[in-house]
Parts: structure tokens; C-alpha cells; sequence
């Protein structure tokens, strides 16, 4: 029977996100001033938090390289900005049972990277299977967000001369050229997210 009911729910979700992508969202933002007001006052703030494509390039900023002379440098020059892609998540419940998921993240930009700017939309949906359990299934989706990298200028000497090549990999023994390939062009890690959780009160 609890089987029956969860599979029931996801099915009610799928569709109710489905109706809401077409029709409730435009209608709640852009139906007219009072909706609109509705919609953000019923709003509750969820979660604030730094984007993962920030956490990555924080990661990228310890890392070091080696000039031709055997020195080594920081890719921190490279991979570093005064602001974090900031994340903001709001939700509006739309019923008692059902609420509707929404928020932004600002982007972040530095030397030789750029995260761009997001939207993120979901939902939530509840529903008790039994007397003291509750099934909630929670679906998002981040529009945006991408990381961009670009490349730095190198250079090789009377063999080479300048030339464009990966920061991070220009001491590699890959070719200049070569290393253009893995200059990162990635989505977000939670890019797209879902939850399913059962929860047992006593």
C-alpha cells in the first residue's frame, strides 16, 4: 500500500511540475501586480549559500605551476575575485502540500574565468503515507550558472614564441595547442537535483 501511494505522489509531482512550468509561474509573476505581490510575500527564504562551480574554482586558485626557469607560480592570480557566485533560494507554497522552489545566484568573475549568472526553479511535493510518515519529493533545476574558462598567453621562447595556452596546464607536457581542449566550459554540480525522503514521526 505505501508502495502504491509513493509511486501515486511522484506521478502527482511529475505532472503538477509540468502544469506549473506552463501555466502557474506566468501566471503568478506576470498575470498582474497583486499576483505578483502574492507570490513574494508568501515567499520563504530556504537557503543561501556559495555556488559549486565557486567552490571549484577555490580549489583551482591553490594550485601551482612551473616557469621555464624552474620557478614555480600560484594559479591564484588567475582564480581569484573579490565576490562568490552567491546563491539565494526561496520557496512560495502554492498549497498545503505543494509549494514551488525559486531564486537566483549573482556569478562570480575573475582574471581568467567567469561564472555566469543563474536561475534555479523546483518544486516540492508532501504527502503522508500513514498515520506518522511523510514522503516528500523535491525537484530543482539550475538554468545557467555555466564556468568559463579562458586562456592565458605564453611565452616559449625563439622555439615557440607566444602562444595561447591553458594557465593551469602550460607547463604540461602537452603541446600549447592541446591544452586549449581541457579549458573548462562546465554547468554547475547541482545543476539538477532530486530528493525523495520519508520521514517517521513517533
Amino acid at each position: 500500500m505505501g508502495l502504491v501511494r509513493s509511486e501515486s505522489l511522484v506521478m502527482r509531482a511529475r505532472y503538477k511540475l509540468r502544469a506549473l512550468s506552463v501555466f502557474a509561474l506566468p501566471l503568478c509573476m506576470f498575470a498582474g501586480p497583486s499576483h505578483a505581490q502574492w507570490f513574494l510575500e508568501e515567499a520563504h527564504l530556504v537557503d543561501v549559500s556559495v555556488g559549486s562551480n565557486s567552490r571549484e574554482v577555490d580549489t583551482l586558485a591553490r594550485g601551482r605551476g612551473l616557469l621555464s626557469d624552474g620557478s614555480e607560480y600560484s594559479f591564484e592570480r588567475y582564480y581569484s575575485s573579490n565576490w562568490e557566485d552567491l546563491r539565494i533560494t526561496m520557496m512560495t507554497p502554492l498549497s498545503r502540500n505543494f509549494g514551488v522552489y525559486w531564486g537566483f545566484g549573482t556569478g562570480e568573475s575573475g582574471d581568467k574565468y567567469q561564472i555566469d549568472p543563474s536561475v534555479k526553479v523546483g518544486f516540492v511535493a508532501t504527502d503522508e503515507v500513514s498515520e506518522n510518515g511523510l514522503l516528500s519529493l523535491s525537484v530543482s533545476v539550475v538554468l545557467g550558472g555555466y564556468l568559463r574558462e579562458e586562456s592565458c598567453s605564453a611565452d616559449y621562447g625563439a622555439i615557440g614564441g607566444v602562444q595561447s595556452v591553458n594557465c593551469r596546464l602550460a607547463s604540461s607536457p602537452l603541446s600549447p595547442e592541446d591544452t586549449l581542449d581541457y579549458l573548462l566550459n562546465e554547468p554547475p554540480g547541482d545543476q539538477i537535483s532530486v530528493s525523495l525522503r520519508y520521514q517517521l514521526r513517533f
